[in-house]
């Protein structure tokens, strides 16, 4: 195995490596100023590499070993890859993404799956998580971050897609990402885009289930009848309107009835009610469509 293509495979995986004059690879570890060397080790009867951690001053630190030399780069790969996207370094970097989660209301947290990859969770309140990719596992770096892919996950590993910003979903997401606001898709990377956008999924989805059920179970049918869904359209229609310009063509005319068609009620509903509304229902039927499959 050449140097020279460690170093390749290296950049392949998104690792800023560099090959230097006297035969060093030099690896800037993501999170963080330090840097992994790596060389021929002079000593032992088989070839091997020896790797050191160093600090961004250069000194070096206790933190070093030996990794077998291969004839191909991937086993040296894997194991400086293991290193490097290690939670202690993946998450100073995602702490900008953690930060706009926890300030819209979302308790997230990095998370390391079975295959040594990292995700970012949040937990709701109901017991249910929210799922943050990019879209699919965190890359070692936020600068390399595309698009974000969010799933709302609840018991029996159901989930449904929440947002999604990746340019270029592979088709597995580009089929589930039919499940949410088309809008979404045009965040890109933008972290409070995503952010805020989460935050209004759960609290929408949270006023469709009463604020205390797992937002992936329906609400019984029977806490929400006509009568109380008229009172609520009206009551919202006659909310102060603080611009003259509600007055204008865009509003709707809204008529709830019992089911037998009794005590039959028409409502004029302002522009921008009808618009928040519109919102609201889209979530609904967000959440509620897995249900149907």
């Amino acid at each position: 195995m050449e140097l020279a293509h460690l170093v390749e495979a290296l950049r392949t995986e998104g690792l800023d490596a560099a090959l230097t004059d006297d035969g060093q690879i030099v690896v800037n570890l993501p999170g963080s100023r330090d840097q992994l060397i790596l060389g021929p080790s002079r000593g032992g009867s088989e070839p091997r590499l020896f790797w050191q951690r160093r600090t961004f001053l250069g000194t070096r630190t206790n933190e070093c070993g030996y990794l077998e030399w291969a004839a191909t780069p991937e086993p040296v790969v894997g194991a400086i890859l293991g290193y490097a996207r290690a939670p202690g370094l993946t998450g100073p970097q995602y702490g900008p993404v953690l930060d706009a989660l926890r300030s819209n209301g979302l308790d997230a947290a990095i998370v390391t799956t079975t295959g040594g990859c990292h995700l970012i969770c949040a937990y709701l309140a109901d017991g249910t998580q929210l799922i943050v990719g990019a879209p699919e596992s965190l890359p070692p770096q936020l600068s390399q971050v595309t698009g974000w892919l969010v799933r709302h996950r609840g018991p029996g590993d159901r989930s449904t897609v929440v947002y999604h910003s990746a340019p270029n979903p592979t088709s597995a997401s580009a089929s589930a990402s039919q499940d949410h606001d088309a809008g979404a898709a045009t965040g890109g990377p933008d972290i409070h885009l995503m952010a805020k956008h989460v935050a209004r999924y759960v609290t929408e989805a949270g006023l469709r289930h009463d604020g205390h059920r797992p937002l992936t179970t329906p609400a019984p049918e029977q806490e929400v009848t006509a009568r109380s869904l008229s009172r609520l359209v009206g009551e919202l229609a006659q909310l102060p309107r603080h611009q003259e310009e509600l007055d204008n063509p865009g509003g709707a005319l809204i008529t709830i009835a019992e089911r037998d068609g009794s005590n039959t009620r028409t409502t004029e509903v302002p522009a921008e009610l009808v618009s928040r509304m519109h919102s609201v229902l889209f979530s609904m039927l967000t959440v509620m469509r897995p249900y149907d499959e």
